[in-house]
C-alpha cells in the first residue's frame, strides 16, 4: 500500500479536489436551462444552439483519455490547475462573446480544458484512498454531481432571470469565475500524485481518436442545418474508417510491446466493458432528457428560465439524495440496486410521456412533480455506483486511462444525445421551431421521451452483463 492512499492530507485535500467536479456539474445544468434564451439574444439557429452544448462536450470527449494519460505521466495535480485555468478564462470570454459562431469555439476550448480537469479527480480519488473508503468516497463524488445538477438549474434560471447588471445568459458564464479562481488558490493543499509506470505518450492514437469523435459529432450537429447533403454522410463514413484505423493501430502497439493510448485488453474484463456500454446508453437517455425538456418547456409552453428550472428541481433532489446512500445500497442488496435504477428511469419517462395524453401543460402538477422525482431517485442509484464498479477492475498502473475512458464515454454521450434528439425533436416538428404550435411540440415531445425511455430500458440490459458485486 503507497503512501498517498494513507497520506493524512487526503480527506482536506478531497474537499479541494472535488470543487472542479462542482465547477463542471454547474457549469453543464446551467447552460442548458439558459440556453434556449441565449439562442434567441444571439439570434442562433438551432442547429448553433445544439453546438454550443455539444461543443463542450466534444471538447471533453475527444481529450478525457488524453488528458488522463497527462496526469498519469506529468502529475494529477499540476493537469488539474492548468484544467481549471483554462476553464476560468474560457468563462470570462464566454460571457463577452456575442458571436455564435466564436461562443461554440470557446465552448470547445471550455470543454478540452474541463478535459484535464475530470479524469485527474477520478484518478486521485482511486489512488488516494484505502478500498474499505472508496465506496464512501465515490459516493460523496455522486453527490457533488448532484448537488451541481440540482443547483445548476435552479442557480441558471434563478441567475437569468434576476438578470443582475443587466447581464442576461452571461451571467452563467461569469457564475463560473470565482468558482475557478477559489479552487487554484485552494490547490496547494492537493498532493501530487503520478503513475509509477506511466510511459509515454502515444499522439498517433491520440490523433486518430481525436479526429473520428469530431468527425462523428460534428456532422449529426450540422446535418439538419445544412438540409444533409452528402458531404455529412462522408464524414461519418470518414470518422467510422478513422475509429476503426485507431483500433487497428492501438491493438498492433499493444501486440509489439509499445505502449498503446488505450490498451484494449482493458475491454477484455467483462465488468469494465459492460459499465462503459451502460455509462454510454444511460448518459445518452439522461443528456437528451434534459435538453429535449428544457426546450420543449420554453418554447413550447412558454415557461420562463425560472419555472423551467423549478421542473428540474425535483429531478435535482432524487439524484441528490440517493447518491448520498448509493454506495451503502450496493453494499447490502449489489448490483439489484443500479438495476432498479435504471428501470425506474424508463418507466418514469414513459409514464411522462403517457401524461401528456391528459394535461399537455401541465409539468408542475403533483402527479408529474412525483414522476420526475422518481425518475432522480432511479438517476442516483443507476449512475452514482456505476463509475466505482467500473473502475473497481481496472489495474492501478492505467486507472487515469480507465477514468479518461469512462469520462469520454459520459460526455460523448452528451455529444451523441444532443445530436441524436434534436434530430429526432426537428424531423417530428412541421413547422420550424419557432412557428410550430403547441399541439406539434407535444407530439415531436413525445417521440423524443420514447426514444429516451427505450434509453433508459437498454441501460438495464447492459447492467444484466455486469457481474454480480458489491462496493
Amino acid at each position: 500500500m503507497g503512501q498517498q492512499q494513507v497520506d493524512s492530507r487526503r480527506w482536506y485535500a478531497l474537499g479541494v479536489i472535488l470543487l472542479p467536479t462542482l465547477l463542471i456539474s454547474l457549469n453543464t445544468y446551467m447552460i442548458q436551462v439558459a440556453l434556449p434564451s441565449m439562442q434567441y439574444s444571439l439570434n442562433a439557429s438551432f442547429s448553433e444552439a445544439q453546438l454550443i452544448v455539444t461543443g463542450f462536450s466534444l471538447g471533453l470527449a475527444v481529450a478525457l483519455i488524453i488528458s488522463g494519460k497527462l496526469g498519469d505521466i506529468y502529475g494529477r495535480k499540476r493537469m488539474l490547475m492548468i484544467g481549471v485555468s483554462g476553464f476560468t478564462v474560457m468563462a470570462v470570454l464566454g460571457g463577452l462573446t456575442s458571436d455564435p459562431a466564436l461562443l461554440i469555439v470557446i465552448r470547445i476550448v471550455q470543454g478540452l480544458a474541463a478535459a484535464l480537469i475530470q479524469p485527474q479527480v477520478l484518478s486521485t480519488l482511486q489512488v488516494s484512498f484505502l478500498p474499505k473508503e472508496k465506496g464512501f468516497v465515490f459516493g460523496i463524488y455522486g453527490a457533488m454531481i448532484g448537488i451541481g445538477f440540482a443547483f445548476g438549474f435552479i442557480l441558471g434560471g434563478t441567475i437569468v432571470n434576476w438578470n443582475p447588471f443587466d447581464l442576461g445568459w452571461r451571467t452563467v458564464f461569469f457564475f463560473n469565475v470565482p468558482f475557478g479562481l477559489l479552487v487554484l488558490l485552494l490547490m496547494p493543499i492537493v498532493p501530487e500524485t503520478r503513475a509509477e509506470q506511466a510511459g509515454s505518450i502515444d499522439w498517433t492514437g491520440s490523433f486518430l481518436l481525436l479526429i473520428g469523435l469530431f468527425l462523428l459529432i460534428y456532422p449529426l450537429s450540422e446535418g439538419q442545418k445544412q438540409g444533409w447533403p452528402l458531404w455529412i454522410f462522408g464524414c461519418l463514413m470518414l470518422a467510422l474508417f478513422v475509429l476503426f484505423t485507431f483500433i487497428w493501430v492501438e491493438n498492433r502497439k499493444g501486440k509489439q510491446g509499445t505502449l498503446p493510448l488505450v490498451d484494449l485488453s482493458i475491454f477484455r474484463d467483462r465488468t469494465f466493458s459492460a459499465g462503459l456500454a451502460t455509462v454510454l446508453v444511460l448518459y445518452l437517455s439522461m443528456f437528451s432528457f434534459f435538453f429535449i425538456l428544457s426546450y420543449y418547456m420554453q418554447f413550447g409552453l412558454h415557461y420562463s428560465v425560472q419555472d423551467t428550472s423549478m421542473v428540474f428541481l425535483p429531478i435535482g433532489i432524487g439524484f441528490f439524495l440517493t447518491s448520498l446512500i448509493s454506495s451503502r445500497m450496493v453494499k447490502r442488496w449489489g448490483m439489484s440496486v443500479l438495476k432498479i435504477g435504471a428501470l425506474m428511469m424508463g418507466s418514469c419517462i414513459l409514464l411522462l410521456m403517457l401524461e401528456l395524453n391528459v394535461d399537455v401543460t401541465q409539468l408542475l402538477d403533483p402527479r408529474n412533480i412525483l414522476l420526475l422525482l422518481i425518475y432522480g431517485f432511479g438517476l442516483g442509484m443507476a449512475t452514482t455506483p456505476l463509475v466505482s464498479v467500473t473502475l473497481s477492475s481496472v489495474p492501478t498502473k492505467i486507472t487515469g486511462t480507465g477514468s479518461g475512458l469512462i469520462t469520454t464515454f459520459m460526455y460523448f454521450a452528451n455529444s451523441l444525445g444532443v445530436a441524436l434528439i434534436g434530430i429526432l425533436f426537428s424531423a417530428s416538428l412541421k413547422h420550424s421551431l419557432l412557428e410550430a404550435d403547441l399541439a406539434d411540440y407535444v407530439r415531436a415531445f413525445s417521440f423524443s421521451l420514447a426514444a429516451i425511455g427505450g434509453l433508459a430500458f437498454t441501460g438495464f440490459l447492459c447492467l444484466c452483463f455486469l457481474r454480480e458485486r458489491k462496493l
